[in-house]
């Protein structure tokens, strides 16, 4: 699959994760929360949500909505949010249950209403290698958007072996991966577990932990300097 290299002076970046359910929204509306603070123009693209609420014959996303609410409604609803499905499952099923023909070329064509934007965010869905639609993985469209990435997992047992699995993989592919974020969502750890310590040792990619949901503001700042230099 060819990237297609997306020409823009905008500062892009798409967001992925280890898997489902890892905080790729709430790291997202930080980032964005962050750079209207100091007035920067900011967008974001998610091509397609699942498990979305239908309300008045309309679907209605959650993470898409958040955002639509977090840039004060000034970019349309179907602009962020193009393709929505109302069952909670991955987007490759939904779309064949729904009997739709959705590929990836489908959410790249939807993606050129943001060059007026400094800083553009992609979130895809699910993890790095969950089916988006008939034809591909949320890999193959950060390839064909030709974008950069940062790889968001759940600070928890077992996330060594899903961080590195997916470092491997981008690798494999060619995509540039700027930075690891460690997004702790339960409170309590095993004691004298040190995720980041360990991976750290284990990759030269940034790792920045976000410990109990509460990111510092030195942590945001540090994330998207690496991800929009």
């Amino acid at each position: 699959m060819k990237s297609s290299q997306i020409k823009s002076k905008s500062k892009m970046i798409f967001v992925t994760g280890t898997n489902t359910d890892v905080g790729k929204t709430y790291i997202s509306e930080k980032i964005i929360s962050h750079l209207l603070k100091v007035n920067k123009s900011v967008a974001v693209y998610k091509p397609i949500e699942t498990g979305c609420r239908k309300i008045n014959k309309k679907l209605v996303p959650l993470d898409s909505g958040n955002y639509y609410k977090l840039l004060n409604k000034k970019i349309p609803i179907d602009v962020i949010n193009p393709f929505r499905f109302i069952p909670p499952i991955s987007p490759n099923r939904a779309i064949k249950l729904a009997k739709k023909k959705i590929y990836i070329k489908n959410f790249v064509d939807k993606f050129k209403d943001f060059n007026e934007f400094e800083y553009v965010l992609v979130e895809g869905a699910g993890g790095l290698c969950s089916p988006i639609s008939l034809d591909g993985l949320n890999i193959d469209l950060i390839k064909k958007l030709g974008l950069d990435c940062i790889l968001v997992a759940r600070d928890e047992i077992g996330v060594i072996n899903n961080v590195l699995l997916c470092i491997n993989t981008l690798k494999q592919h060619k995509v540039g991966l700027k930075a690891v974020v460690l997004n702790r969502i339960v409170k309590k750890q095993p004691k004298g577990m040190d995720n980041a310590s360990e991976l750290t040792k284990l990759t030269k990619i940034p790792i920045i932990q976000f410990v109990n949901g509460l990111p510092s503001k030195k942590a945001i700042s540090k994330l998207i300097k690496l991800s929009f230099k």
